[in-house]
């Protein structure tokens, strides 16, 4: 199993409300805390197509900002920040702007995305990182295992969540956060806490912390 702390962001605006199972640390700049884990219904299959790299590409070019999940990013570094001595892996890194800030932050660093211009904009950001292309279903591009901290942010709603989730070699730690509105590139909605991220991903993770958030 695999400990790993669950952000459900509700829309780009990142985390603005906290739900802590298993009693972590409080997580500053998150607002008011509560309990969510409710019985709502089960996942929601949305029934889009799995996107290519050439469609996240398109977007890149055409620029794409990060700012609104600034919120989502300070939360995850104070996670990272609670890891013993944190070796990450990013799957799906985008254009880098998580990246750069675990880098500045002195945490050893690298991250994939398949999308050629995302890692473009990664190099010329922050050349001093580790990107390269590389696809989440391809177990190659999760070598080699010198990392303890996975971090897929926004990422396994675009997947196959399941697949990709056991790419990642037992004992290490996963971040993670999954959506819970709807997008043409999303195939599920993770509307549920406790039937869609604790309970669906127990197979591959053990999950100790989740973080809800409303947009």
């Amino acid at each position: 199993m695999v400990p790993a702390p669950f952000c459900r962001a509700a829309g780009p605006a990142g985390c603005d409300r906290a739900a802590a199972v298993k009693k972590p640390p409080p997580v500053a700049d998150m607002g008011d805390e509560r309990i969510t884990i409710g019985k709502a219904a089960t996942m929601f299959i949305t029934g889009h197509a799995e996107k290519t790299a050439d469609y996240y590409s398109d977007i890149y070019k055409r620029g794409y900002n990060t700012a609104g999940y600034l919120p989502l990013y300070k939360a995850v570094m104070q996670m990272i920040a609670r890891c013993r001595n944190p070796r990450v892996l990013e799957l799906g890194c985008g254009i880098g702007d998580l990246g750069r800030m675990i880098i500045e932050a002195g945490y050893p660093y690298r991250g994939f995305d398949f999308s050629s211009e995302a890692i473009g904009q990664c190099r010329r950001a922050c050349p001093q990182g580790c990107f390269r292309v590389g696809n989440v279903y391809n177990r190659d591009d999760f070598l080699p295992y010198d990392y303890n901290l996975v971090v897929a942010l926004e990422v396994l709603e675009h997947v196959d969540d399941l697949r990709v989730m056991a790419m990642i070699p037992a004992g290490a730690r996963v971040i993670a956060s999954v959506p819970d509105y709807d997008d043409v590139a999303h195939l599920r909605l993770y509307r549920d806490v406790q039937k869609d991220i604790i309970d669906y991903f127990a197979p591959c993770v053990h999950v100790t912390e989740v973080v809800t958030a409303t947009g």
